[in-house]
């Protein structure tokens, strides 16, 4: 990919953006997607939780997960990502979400086929068998934003059955699209509530916002 087409790509979302954020995150989940070859994509929203006791204590070191945006249901039960990524279930986080949330704080990506974690022993847990094999999920690659010191934009993107894992590149250009895209982050965080607030927004609540803002 040029870096014209990149850049063109961060105007048609910027123009997007000013009218609707949610339309700017479709619009990127989608042409990322077609970029890498993903069918289905996730936007998460995560906020660390205060008080030092709450973070010594917890495998993700006090990170919550407040809003999940995904951009094509028919591959996916929401309910079961949900699952995955809420703490307190009887599941405990998967292996991959703890490398994911280890690294707060800095811009990173991963894939499950790069050598993020023990691949041979994750498809021997039961995590993997619901959350992965059960969806048909072959890959999945994770984008992680550093909005401050309290918020994470994420984006997930997922391949799935009969398709190849994702490349170098591909993370490569998945990582480059979403690097240069602070102001999309942010704006993401604000319009679903996060680091504003003590629990996010809700779906009326988030009509009301542009009005109060306009």
């Amino acid at each position: 990919m040029t870096e014209e087409k990149l850049y063109l790509f961060w105007d048609e979302l910027y123009d997007i953006g000013t009218a609707s954020v949610d339309l700017a995150l479709k619009h990127c989940k989608q042409t990322i997607c077609d970029w890498i070859g993903a069918q289905n994509a996730y936007w998460i929203g995560a906020v660390h939780a205060a008080g030092e006791q709450c973070t010594q204590k917890d495998v993700l070191g006090g990170w919550r997960f407040g809003s999940i945006e995904v951009l094509n249901p028919s591959y996916t039960d929401a309910a079961r990502l949900r699952q995955g990524l809420r703490m307190g279930d009887a599941r405990e986080p998967g292996e991959t979400l703890k490398v994911v949330m280890a690294a707060a704080g800095t811009f990173r990506v991963y894939s499950l086929g790069t050598g993020m974690i023990d691949i041979d022993r994750f498809r021997q847990t039961e995590y993997y068998d619901y959350f992965y094999r059960q969806p048909g999920i072959v890959d999945r690659l994770w984008v992680a934003f550093p909005v401050d010191n309290h918020v994470e934009s994420v984006f997930l993107f997922d391949r799935h059955d009969g398709q190849e894992r994702f490349s170098q590149s591909e993370l490569q250009l998945a990582a480059a699209a979403l690097r240069g895209l602070k102001w999309l982050h942010r704006n993401l965080s604000l319009s679903h509530g996060l680091g504003a607030g003590h629990e996010p927004l809700t779906p009326s609540e988030r009509r009301m916002l542009p009005h109060l803002l306009s």
